[in-house]
Order: C-alpha cells, then sequence, then structure tokens
C-alpha cells in the first residue's frame, strides 16, 4: 500500500560541490556527485553507422520509468543505428541490465525521443518512441507505440492505436513525443514535435486509440513548415486552472506557448506573452525557481557564434512568470543562466535539498565553433539567481550531450542524472548528497482509483510549506530534449524535520491535505472517500487492513485528523469516515 521511508547513504567518494551561496534558513548539504556510468552497467554507448553531420546526430533521448512495477526505476535509452535501444531494469539497489531483447524493444533503427506513460490505464508503463528512419536510411512511420503487457514484455500497437502507419506528419524527422491529459478526462493526450513541420497532437479516445486533433485543437497550422519546426512538447498548466498549457519549443523562432481554453482547444500567445524569444529553441525545463507561487520556463538555444548572445543566437532563454498569468519577463541575463553554448536538454531538480530548484544544461554541436563546450550545472541561491558549479562537481562533461533524465535511481532519496550523449558513452552522475540538511520528501501519485484522473497523477500541482518557505511542483511527462524524467514530486526541505503542510490539488479539482509529513518516500492515494483506503470503491475489512498497516508505518495518509501525531483519535477519525459511507 505504500513505500517505507528511505535512509539516505553517505559515500567517501565523488567529487565536492564548493557551495557558492550562503546557506539560507534550509542548510543544504554538501552536493557530491560521482560518475558511476560503468560500475551501474550503463556503460554502452549510443552508436551511429554514419559518422558526418546529419540529423541522427542531434539525437539520442531517454525515459525513466518503473516498467516492472517492483517500486524501483528503470531506464529506457536509444541505442542509435549502429546498436539496438536499450532497457536497463534495476535491481532495486541502482544496478541496471540492459534487458530490451527479453522485452522485446531491442529495435535497431535511428531512433530519436521517449515518452513513458500509461496511455491505456491498465496500470503499466507504456512507451512512445520517436524514429527518423531504419538503421541505414531516413523513412515515414518509424515512430513506435509500445503497450506494457505487464509480463515482461511489450507489444509494438503503433498503428492499431492510430498513430502510426499512413499519418504523414510522423516524418522522418519525428522528434520529441510527450504525454498529458489536455482535456481533463483521465487518459493521456499524445503531442509529437517535428521539425520538418511534421508536428502533432493527438487526442487520446480511452479505447486505446487516438484521434489527430491538430488541425481542430490549435489555432494555428503547426504541420506546416512555417508553422513550427518542434524539437521538444510538454503539457503543463501555467495558471493554474488546471487545464495544462502546451509549450513548444522549436528551431528558427517558432516556439509556441498555447493557452488551454479548457473547451479541447488551445490559443497562440507567442510573442505577445514574452514567450518564443529564442532564436534557436531546441531543450526545456520549467519550475517555480523563486519560489513565488507561478510557474517560470527555462528555453535552452544556441550562443552567437563568436560566442556571446547576438540576434542570430540568443542563448538560453528564462521566461519569469509574472502576477498576471500568461504574461513573462525574459531575464537569463540577469539571473546567470543564458550562457549555455548550443543548448539541448535541461532538468529542474533540487539537486542539494536546499528547497528550490536548481537546473542542468547540457550542449554540444560540432562544425559550429562550439564544440567540446562543457555541461552546466546551475545553482539557485533561493531567488533564482544561479552560478555555475559544474565544474566543481565533475560535472562539466565536454561531450555530444542531448537529453537528460533524472530520478532516484538507487532509493536513497537524492535524484541523480543521467545524460544522454550522441555517439559517445552517456554519464550516469550518482548523487551522493551528504552531510546536514539532506532531509527531502518524494511522493508516488495513485490515481487509480477515481475515475477521471489521469494514470501516475499527471496534471496533479502540489504545494509544500516548511519552516524554510513555500515550493510548488507540478506532475508532467514532457520532454525536456527527446527524454523524460521519473515520474514523481520531490522536493528537498534541507534542516526542516517536517513539512508542516502539502496541499495536493488533482487534476479534478479534489484536494488532500498532509500535515507535518518527515522526510521520506510516500505513495499518496487519490480516493472517492477518505475510508475507502484501498481503492476499490467499497468499504470492508480490505480498507481497515489498510489503515492499519499505513497507521504502523506513520504514512501521512493515516493521519486522519491532521495534527501530525498518531495516536486514539487518528484511530476514531478513520472509524468515523468507515461508518460515514461513501457517496
Amino acid at each position: 500500500m505504500f513505500n517505507d521511508v528511505r535512509a539516505g547513504r553517505l559515500y567517501a567518494s565523488g567529487v565536492m560541490c564548493a557551495m557558492v551561496f550562503a546557506a539560507g534558513p534550509a542548510f543544504a548539504g554538501d552536493p557530491l556527485v560521482s560518475d558511476q556510468t560503468d560500475a551501474v552497467g550503463l556503460g554502452m554507448p549510443h552508436m551511429s553507422l554514419e559518422t558526418d553531420f546529419n540529423v541522427e546526430f542531434f539525437t539520442p533521448g531517454g525515459a525513466a520509468g518503473d516498467f516492472d512495477n517492483d517500486g524501483d526505476l528503470d531506464l529506457f535509452i536509444i541505442g542509435g543505428s549502429g546498436s539496438t535501444d536499450h532497457l536497463y531494469i534495476n535491481d532495486g539497489s541502482g544496478n541496471f541490465t540492459d534487458q530490451a531483447a527479453a522485452w522485446g524493444v531491442d529495435r535497431v533503427h535511428k531512433g530519436s525521443g521517449v515518452a513513458v506513460g500509461d496511455y491505456n490505464s491498465d496500470g503499466w508503463l507504456d512507451l512512445m518512441v520517436t524514429s527518423l528512419g531504419p538503421a541505414d536510411s531516413y523513412e515515414y512511420d518509424w515512430s513506435v507505440l509500445y503497450r506494457n503487457n505487464g509480463d515482461g514484455t511489450f507489444t509494438d500497437v503503433t498503428a492499431t492505436a492510430g498513430v502510426g502507419e499512413g499519418n504523414n506528419r510522423f516524418l522522418a524527422d519525428a522528434m520529441s513525443p510527450a504525454f498529458g491529459d489536455y482535456d481533463l478526462d483521465g487518459d493521456l493526450d499524445l503531442a509529437v514535435a517535428g521539425w520538418y513541420g511534421g508536428s502533432s497532437l493527438y487526442r487520446n479516445n480511452g479505447d486505446g486509440t487516438f484521434t489527430d486533433a491538430t488541425l481542430t485543437a490549435l489555432d494555428i497550422d503547426i504541420t506546416g513548415v512555417s508553422g513550427l519546426r518542434g524539437y521538444a512538447p510538454r503539457f503543463v498548466d501555467m495558471d493554474g486552472d488546471r487545464y495544462p498549457e502546451l509549450l513548444f519549443v522549436a528551431d528558427f523562432e517558432t516556439s509556441k506557448y498555447f493557452q488551454n481554453d479548457g473547451d479541447g482547444t488551445f490559443t497562440n500567445l507567442t510573442p505577445a506573452n514574452g514567450t518564443g524569444l529564442d532564436t534557436n529553441g531546441m531543450g526545456n525545463s520549467f519550475g517555480d525557481y523563486n519560489n513565488d507561487g507561478t510557474f517560470d520556463w527555462y528555453v535552452t538555444s544556441r550562443i552567437g557564434a563568436d560566442g556571446v548572445p547576438t540576434p542570430s543566437g540568443t542563448g538560453n532563454m528564462l521566461y519569469m512568470g509574472t502576477a498576471t498569468p500568461h504574461v513573462f519577463v525574459e531575464e537569463s541575463m540577469a539571473r546567470g543562466v543564458n550562457f549555455g553554448y548550443w543548448g539541448w536538454g535541461a532538468i529542474s531538480l533540487d539537486i542539494d535539498h536546499d528547497g528550490d530548484l536548481d537546473i542542468f544544461a547540457t550542449n554540444g554541436m560540432n562544425n559550429s565553433g562550439l564544440d567540446m563546450t562543457p555541461s552546466r550545472m546551475y545553482q539557485n541561491d533561493g531567488m533564482a539567481n544561479f552560478v555555475d558549479i559544474a565544474s566543481t562537481c565533475g560535472m562539466n562533461d565536454m561531450g555530444q550531450g542531448r537529453g537528460v533524465v533524472h530520478g532516484d535511481f538507487d532509493g536513497d532519496g537524492d535524484q541523480e542524472i543521467v545524460l544522454i550523449q550522441a555517439r559517445e558513452k552517456h554519464r550516469y552522475y550518482r548523487n551522493d548528497l551528504s552531510g546536514e540538511g539532506i532531509n527531502s520528501i518524494t511522493l508516488d501519485l495513485d490515481t487509480s482509483a477515481v475515475a477521471g484522473l489521469a494514470p501516475n497523477g499527471f496534471g496533479t500541482r502540489v504545494e509544500l510549506s516548511s519552516a524554510s518557505g513555500d515550493q510548488l511542483r507540478y506532475m508532467d511527462g514532457g520532454s525536456n530534449y527527446l527524454s523524460q524524467s521519473e515520474l514523481s514530486i520531490h522536493f528537498g526541505i534541507g534542516a526542516d524535520p517536517v513539512a508542516d503542510e502539502i496541499i495536493i490539488k488533482w487534476a479534478n479539482g479534489d484536494e488532500t491535505f498532509l500535515n507535518d509529513v518527515p522526510p521520506g518516500r510516500y505513495t499518496i492515494f487519490a480516493l472517492i472517500c477518505p475510508g475507502d483506503l484501498n481503492g476499490d470503491g467499497d468499504l470492508n475489512f480490505f480498507d481497515v487492513s489498510a489503515f492499519l498497516t499505513m497507521y504502523q508505518a506513520q504514512h501521512p495518509q493515516a493521519d486522519f485528523n491532521g495534527d501530525g501525531d498518531f495516536n486514539f483519535f487518528d484511530v476514531s477519525a478513520f472509524l468515523v469516515a468507515f461508518q460515514s459511507g461513501c457517496p
């Protein structure tokens, strides 16, 4: 019924990162990372039959997900035309074995991007893998939707699902896919970016099939070259009305910010709302970087050939949200995150558990004057001012970085970073955070008991308050660039012993309140009624058993009277809820 609190671990090896900023109210632990790529079994590089500059050189990506439902995080990585795709199954301790062949996903092709989501709501994570074509050529209709069968195998359902053969917009340059429930009907829709104007939006019909909604849902034609040269889409509720916007990062000044109108359609607000100023949008991330309760949007691009921002090379852009919904101010230079060389993937994570979101951004491009340039690890001072600490962390890899994935692969409460590279070995940076103030809270969201909520809590907004301040997160499956990170909500709370309050705002408008939550990892259940703790719609012995199990583990959802203590009053409150029945 729940995940136990996981104890942190201290490692003696690794590279210590200098703390650039003075410690705030929540004193951070010392960031400590070590390159464990070979040690954990991720040493196989991306391989290409071609060695020259071409579209496959813009790839690959990957994604994290618990594909076997055993409670730990697995990893899917595109292999390239000179190899096979890789499905790395976690043994529970952060070590991996490639089981792609056994699972039926060891495909040889010019793979590009990956998205993870339970598109058919059967409780198992599926895979959307975009492709440029077979190993020896560039061809249409090579992207594939894999259904997870729940028995250690996947099945190609591309044609029957309606996202494959004969769809002219799955062109030979299909790049990043992303899942999200844009119409709030409880199933996952799909956006796919294509650079030649082949971008698409698919509405999930709820029966395992999709309908192409590109031309009916969007107010501009993104299927043509002039509309959008897409690289990375994602669905994010930027204004708090529950309906997620569609953010499309694209090349040649064609990035688009689509506001969700709440009726199945979107309105293009770019560039009047202050976004879309990036000259060559590649990847993106988002987060509330200054903890003001408003999401900001970070878009990677390339810098000018002479190493300074120019009209033809703006560098990375940071669009800071304002008090007016959907209005942004670009502040990348002032906040220290503009200079990212030739940017690709970017992720937002609290790497040092000090209560604010940091940014890791990778880059690389030969024949550009920006080759052999290091990745950036931007540390946040809590007010959205950043300093690059990659060189002191040992994270300034100078290879051809493309996609980036973060997640707690070894189960110790902090977030690892997987840097996926083109035609090179990837990098697995294990986070060995140590010292005082390393507390964190991770939430896995279980929506299986409530009809109308998307699987894994897609579209859920989570607010946390602790002694050191407020934080905001959102569950999305969007692409940072060809890649997707762990489907969880993660907060660092520094030295704070508990989170005073966590408010979970589900996509259907329901809210769950948790009080005095100690550090740890918890599965939080969306429930039809409070007493139905096993979520089957009936009130019976199994709910009593579930309560007793959660109560003994001091799971926050067993704190029925919300006072932060676990005692007779919680038992009494549960019995009242149980006897009251369900609507």
